[in-house]
């Protein structure tokens, strides 16, 4: 318990200390909220579902290769640039979001729990493609062998559902309210910090776990 709150502790340190993460998942935030006014990532039948899934695959690897490369540098003490982002990883992220993402969603509508085990399981496969420059299969299967400890999975999960809790019940109390302005940008907001919240926990426990284990496989 105690080495959970000093993370959390550290992930809060860091989002204040390091507001690039915060303006990073700003404006990834307000981008696919706006696009997803129009329909979510679900909404199959509405023909804007094609523009929300397309804007989502084409920002979340970018903005991923920057926050993690961005936290992974804080965290080990180095100098970030820029030009540390990997480009050429870009394809290896939009396949991992599809693939990954895919599985979270069949798991899911199979009693719910396969889902979250599969999401739990692969949680480190983004770090370990822009850190590692892996490929999106041995990045997964590399994601699957970092988790195999119970009690740092268990501990994984007991932090990403306090997470998602708190988005959701804000969520739930805007309901009645959706017509109003104000709402958005409020709903934009809470987004963005549970992104960059999520991001930052995720990154920096693969980064303290890579440093006690050595850099995974890349083949």
């Amino acid at each position: 318990m105690t080495k959970l709150v000093d993370r959390i502790k550290q992930t809060a340190r860091l989002i204040i200390e390091v507001p690039s993460i915060g303006i990073a998942s700003l404006a990834y935030s307000s981008a696919t909220y706006a696009c997803s006014l129009k329909a979510g990532l679900l909404d199959i039948g509405d023909p804007w579902w094609i523009l929300t899934v397309g804007l989502v695959l084409l920002l979340s690897p970018l903005y991923h290769a920057f926050a993690i490369g961005r936290v992974s540098s804080s965290a080990l003490g180095q100098p970030f640039s820029l030009r540390k982002i990997p480009i050429e990883s870009f394809g290896d992220l939009v396949v991992g979001e599809l693939l990954v993402n895919g599985a979270v969603v069949l798991g899911s509508m199979l009693f719910l729990l396969p889902g979250i085990y599969v999401g739990l399981r692969s949680i480190y496969y983004k770090q370990i493609i822009v850190l590692h420059k892996a490929r999106t299969i041995a990045a997964v299967r590399q994601s699957f062998r970092e988790t195999g400890d119970p009690q740092a999975t268990f501990q994984m999960f007991a932090f990403l559902a306090a997470a998602y809790c708190i988005p959701l019940t804000i969520d739930y109390l805007l309901a009645p309210a959706v017509e109003a302005v104000w709402v958005h940008p409020v709903a934009i907001l809470v987004s963005a910090l549970f992104i960059a919240w999520v991001n930052v926990y995720i990154t920096l426990s693969f980064t303290e776990l890579a440093g006690r284990e050595g850099a995974p496989e890349e083949n």
